[in-house]
């Protein structure tokens, strides 16, 4: 199992830089992401962790923890102005004058719902469900072959 060590969170600001700022993400709270990133990405069907260039280990763990990171702050910044956190809605339409604004609200199949959880609530989760499909599609192996 991938160990996260303060040179795969350096991995991670190097890869999604918009995470660089250590004041706005600290270590710790990208090691926490990264940690649950690792328990998502368990399977052999997503390989080893590389870097250069990224493995599909390595995007999917990235993927995955941006995407927490970016849930956990958008929910510190509704604390901070007084708000309750909701869940974000994807922005489905809007007109700039007069100021309408539409928000998606198809709801998902049960299955659906299952599957992506709240993945499908950011760019970050967005790309994670990209690369768990691809992960998927692999083959599984023991790293035993017969003949």
């Amino acid at each position: 199992m991938l160990e996260i060590t303060a040179q795969v969170i350096s991995d991670m600001r190097s890869y999604y830089p918009e995470f660089g700022d250590s004041t706005d993400w600290t270590d710790a709270t990208l090691t926490r992401y990264l940690e649950e990133a690792v328990q998502e990405t368990g399977s052999q069907r997503w390989g080893g962790y590389k870097i250069s260039p990224a493995s599909l280990k390595a995007r999917g763990v990235f993927a995955y923890a941006a995407h927490k990171a970016a849930l956990g702050k958008m929910r510190e910044q509704a604390l901070l102005s007084g708000m309750t956190p909701t869940a974000p809605k994807k922005v489905a339409g809007k007109t700039v004058g007069d100021e309408s604004i539409q928000y998606e609200t198809t709801a998902l199949e049960a299955g659906q719902a299952v599957q992506t959880g709240d993945l499908n609530k950011t760019i970050y989760g967005e790309e994670f469900l990209r690369l768990r499909k691809r992960a998927s599609m692999g083959v599984a192996t023991t790293g035993q072959v017969r003949v």
